[in-house]
């Protein structure tokens, strides 16, 4: 991935409130592969969690042209789930926004040696050296200082076996699982939606995914960088974000747009006056990613902004795609996640056998960017990877023109504006609460987010807390996108025969 491209060097690699270009990302992500080879972080692990994309994108790509291996955590990541990350997992070092560093320090988190503060003080000294005409020491333990150092003239050859990066998916248990990706089935995959897309370095992507998130990552930075194409960012995505982002769809002349399906609702909901910004004579089409797209979503943003949506299905361990529902006429059928492209699929009923068409089961995938498996975790590795096969825990359905369909769910996960939750981890932390004897968190539908998590709780016998309460305590043990939506007090939890919730 990290050779000469043809891309000239003005043209721009990253458009948002800040721009940079092809040429400034290359010589800033060297110093960062310069900085971590020094340290000798060849082939070690560094966890990375950074907001700024301007700083996140030289410091991903640095870290990867380093051979070091980036472990991505959302930067709302709470502070207990940074800790019990750090106590079960081999860190060898930190990249970071410098106020969560300065807060993991207070917490007395086990931070490893070796950390790079991002948006940090430059060097002591560095203001009196400005004033007496001097050129400032270099702080090569802080962003953007490290960029002071002068460009290397060369760097050992990049990396193209082993760990590539490592992004972190809750599944259906409450602690995260580390999904591994090696370097040939990033390769593999970048190929395949470079091609599926039709990207060349004309091309414009405008992803509104979170950047430690696989499909903000791979179909982002990655794919944007490996192709030699511009991303665009005007925004977080926001209610207030959505005028301003879909300006940037017509002044940026953005040719893809990647989103979730929540973020494609709302756009939808609250920008029908800007519809015409997609006819800037440059679109081609829009792409759903990471949750379930309904039909009702499908339709009316299609329609709303007369432009073709293609809907996605994969997951984290498959890099983010594997089955595509258009842009072709055949494999784009409403309501359908399409056929899959460079990987085998089938559909495995209960008795293990594989299922004929429209009879449902599992669907399971297999093709060469597959993870190697979960971080550590050999045992929830076998689970799903078994024979070379991907277990994906959907459950799906096969029509006669070889066109896949998601019918439910077999594994406890809710997905959430494209993010996947863990009703364990909810139940638990419900469960600290003092009030709280028993919990349980379901999934219901919802036209926006897709799904949202819903808790329903039993007090103890004597006890009170009402759902704002219970909402507060949640509110300082996680992400704001984990929260509850609702919190449902009742008497008892129903239960099967056998005991279970």
């Amino acid at each position: 991935m990290f050779h000469t491209r043809p891309t000239p060097a003005n043209t721009p690699f990253l458009i948002g409130p800040r721009s940079l270009s092809h040429a400034d990302l290359e010589e800033q992500l060297l110093q960062v592969a310069a900085r971590l080879i020094a340290s000798e972080l060849q082939h070690k692990r560094v966890l990375l969690m950074v907001r700024d994309d301007l700083a996140f994108v030289p410091l991903l790509l640095g870290c990867m042209r380093a051979g070091a291996i980036p472990l991505l955590l959302d930067p709302g990541t709470s502070v207990r789930q940074v800790k019990d990350l750090l106590e079960h997992t081999r860190i060898d070092a930190v990249i970071a926004d410098a106020d969560a560093i300065a807060l993991w320090r207070t917490e007395d988190l086990p931070l490893p040696t070796q950390q790079i503060c991002v948006g940090a003080v430059q060097a002591k000294g560095a203001l009196l050296s400005k004033l007496l005409g001097r050129r400032p020491p270099a702080d090569l333990d802080n962003w953007p200082g490290l960029l002071t150092v002068p460009v290397p003239l060369a760097l050992p050859p990049a990396r193209q076996e082993g760990t590539a990066y490592v992004v972190f998916t809750s599944g259906s248990t409450a602690r995260p699982k580390g999904v591994e990706m090696h370097w040939p089935a990033l390769l593999a995959h970048l190929q395949t939606i470079g091609e599926h897309y039709a990207l060349t370095p004309a091309s414009r992507l405008l992803n509104l995914m979170p950047l430690s998130h696989a499909d903000g990552l791979v179909q982002g930075v990655l794919l944007a960088y490996q192709r030699g194409c511009t991303l665009v960012r005007p925004a977080p995505f926001s209610l207030v974000a959505i005028e301003a982002i879909l300006i940037a769809v017509y002044r940026e002349q953005v040719t893809h747009l990647i989103a979730a399906p929540t973020a494609l609702a709302l756009l939808q909901q609250y920008g029908t006056h800007l519809a015409e910004n997609f006819d800037n004579g440059h679109f081609r089409f829009a792409i759903s990613c990471s949750a379930p797209l309904s039909p009702a979503t499908w339709t009316s943003f299609s329609q709303c902004f007369k432009v073709k949506l293609i809907n996605t299905y994969g997951l984290s361990e498959t890099g983010t795609c594997g089955l595509y529902a258009g842009p072709d006429a055949a494999s784009h059928k409403i309501g359908s996640v399409g056929v899959p492209r460079d990987m085998l699929a089938k559909i495995v009923r209960d008795d293990g056998g594989e299922a004929g068409c429209d009879e449902a089961g599992e669907l399971c995938l297999q093709g060469a960017n597959l993870m190697h498996g979960y971080l550590d975790n050999p045992q929830a590795t076998a689970a799903v990877l078994r024979d070379g096969w991907l277990h994906t825990g959907d459950l799906a359905r096969r029509d006669s023109d070889g066109v896949y369909w998601i019918t439910g769910r077999i594994k406890d996960v809710i997905i959430c504006g494209g993010y996947n939750l863990s009703p364990e981890a909810i139940n638990g932390v419900l469960l600290q609460h003092p009030a709280v004897l028993e919990a349980a968190t379901v999934a219901m539908p919802d036209l926006t987010w897709g799904e949202i998590p819903v808790a329903c709780v039993v007090l103890r016998p004597g006890m009170e807390a009402d759902q704002q309460q219970l909402l507060q305590h949640c509110a300082q043990h996680l992400r704001t996108h984990e929260l509850p939506k609702r919190i449902s007090l009742t008497g008892q939890l129903p239960r099967t025969p056998s005991g279970k919730v």
